[in-house]
């Protein structure tokens, strides 16, 4: 009967990473999805379901395209713009996300503290008081219903991020925190349900001994008590049911990235006749937003008009001119005008002798002519700074060696394939690459060529440095990578290299002070008119089989 039946309503959105307004300022065209589409969807479910209904945001809402750049760095004199959308759209709880924290204390300090919702991370821990960093969890009521919420973070940001920038936390494994937490709140707030939020994958990733990167299925799996577990980090849209091992089912949910969409989750409650929850039943849906228009979002358009405009001043500002085209799909088969742009700054920046960058877009391109300060977030991904560490010859030998292993496969002929690809996992019908590109790592600094017919170990032949000079495996030599290669991702430095994270840190001899994109500002500024061309000072070899090779999979890979 209705009388004895409750009902709750879960919107989540996840990975947001900028995309506040539904205009493309890289590109300077109206796009897809949006907090301004997530309002027009949210206020018109409150509308249809009044006092039922909960917001949650499974973080990294900080970082990604211009407006969180401006609003991060430039538009600081105020309450913080994000939180002053997030507010207005009327977020109930969130949990912080790994580039959320990759922005900074002054920066996601401010913006928790802005929030009017608390902003969730159980295990980040105060290392001075051994307490949750951020709020641990949240009770909501709807309708009489007592609703639990903690949220967890992936524990691989000491692994990726400047230490600087999380200095006084620690990131405890989600698993062992879900046990104790789950475990407080069932004996402490006896909840009709609990949700858990995770700002961590489903599965695969990165796995060490210190961490895991992805631990919902695991933790889903292994932990009783979550009715409900809402997750992100990983951008790959999901719903899956998982079954623990005392065989209850817990739906797993993931609407994807840039709120493209949002999931909506239904619970319905089964109440007896004192009043108490008997059972319930979840019902879970991903809705696509992309296009979503409506007279709320005609409303928010409005409200946030000002900053709107600001960011798009601040992007479309002409910074210098560009004489050919750079296009990052020329990196996977050797050295590229895209690639070397970077290379050639990074050693400027710090005088190291070597330089190490990877491509952080798949097909990304600037056409030759005016450079705008949106034409930077096509260059340059994300908000990294750079650390230059000493290494001898024989670890920059070997740290290469695992890079291009997981770039390019042993060749048998020149009919094989050179390049590792296989189906995307988010479009099944389109190729894409194995292993993530952002660890396929170059080098500048060296001349040297990749055999693509041998096995790792085998692959790399240092010639020389690239002004000349003998390059001698014993000897030691600095070298600039980003933030997250010097913390240990990807294993470069640790599996390729053979260094301990301890041994790391002992050869970090400096750090810039300012992010890479904003170095890259300055210099094209500075220059005002570039000729970007590649450095052609690494090739792969054989060359006749690498252009076959290329011919075949530029058009697998590009559809050209």
């Amino acid at each position: 009967m209705a009388e004895n039946t409750k009902h709750l309503k879960i919107i989540f959105s996840t990975d947001v990473h900028g995309n506040y307004f539904p205009y493309d300022f890289r590109h300077e065209h109206w796009g897809k999805g949006s907090l301004q589409r997530v309002h027009a969807f949210v206020a018109n479910a409150v509308q249809e379901n009044p006092g039922n209904t909960l917001l949650i945001d499974g973080g990294d809402m900080l970082q990604g395209e211009p407006t969180a750049y401006y609003f991060n760095n430039h538009s600081t004199n105020s309450r913080h713009r994000v939180a002053e959308i997030c507010n207005y759209i009327g977020y109930d709880v969130a949990v912080i996300g790994n580039h959320d924290i990759e922005m900074g204390k002054r920066v996601f300090d401010k913006f928790v503290k802005e929030c009017n919702y608390p902003i969730l991370g159980a295990n980040a821990i105060d290392t001075a008081t051994g307490e949750p960093y951020f709020q641990p969890y949240e009770i909501f009521y709807r309708q009489g219903l007592k609703i639990a919420v903690v949220g967890f973070i992936t524990p691989a940001i000491p692994h990726w991020i400047p230490k600087k920038t999380w200095e006084g936390m620690r990131f405890a494994d989600i698993k062992e925190s879900a046990e104790k937490w789950v475990k407080i709140i069932q004996e402490e707030e006896h909840p009709d349900y609990i949700v858990g939020l995770m700002h961590s994958g489903m599965n695969e990733g990165i796995v060490t001994p210190e961490y895991k990167e992805n631990a919902t299925r695991e933790t889903a799996e292994s932990v009783e008590g979550f009715d409900l577990i809402l997750y992100g980090h990983d951008h790959s849209s999901n719903i899956e049911e998982v079954v623990t091992k005392s065989g209850h089912t817990v739906p797993c949910v993931n609407p994807g990235c840039y709120a493209y969409s949002v999931a909506v989750v239904d619970v319905s409650f089964q109440i007896d006749d004192n009043g108490d929850v008997s059972g319930h039943t979840t019902q879970c849906a991903l809705n696509y937003i992309g296009t979503l228009h409506n007279q709320h979002a005609i409303s928010f358009k409005k409200h946030f008009s000002y900053p709107f405009n600001e960011v798009k001043r601040f992007a479309t500002q002409k910074i210098g001119n560009f004489l050919n085209r750079v296009d990052v799909t020329e990196a996977y088969f050797g050295s590229s005008a895209y690639i070397d742009l970077i290379q050639s700054l990074q050693l400027k920046i710090s005088s190291a002798d070597l330089s190490f960058t990877a491509p952080l877009f798949f097909n990304a391109a600037i056409e030759a002519g005016d450079i705008k300060v949106s034409n930077l977030f096509d260059l340059y991904r994300f908000e990294d700074h750079l650390y230059t560490l000493v290494l001898t010859g024989q670890e920059i030998k070997n740290y290469l060696e695992m890079s291009y292993v997981g770039w390019t496969q042993q060749m048998q002929s020149p009919e094989d394939s050179m390049l590792l690809i296989s189906p995307m996992k988010s479009n099944p019908e389109r190729m894409g690459f194995k292993n993530f590109i952002f660890n396929f790592d170059s080098a500048a600094g060296i001349c040297y060529e990749v055999d693509v017919r041998k096995p790792e170990g085998e692959k790399i032949h240092i010639i020389s440095k690239e002004n000349g000079e003998p390059f001698l495996m014993e000897e030691l030599y600095t070298v600039a990578m980003t933030a997250y290669r010097a913390n240990g991702g990807g294993e470069l430095l640790t599996k390729g290299a053979g260094l301990s994270k301890e041994e790391i840190e002992s050869r970090i001899t400096s750090v810039s002070e300012h992010d890479i994109r904003h170095y890259l500002m300055e210099y094209i500024k500075e220059c005002g008119t570039i000729n970007p061309k590649p450095k052609n000072h690494w090739r792969f070899i054989p060359e006749d089989w690498v252009a076959q090779a290329r011919e075949r999979e530029y058009k697998i890979l590009f559809g050209e």
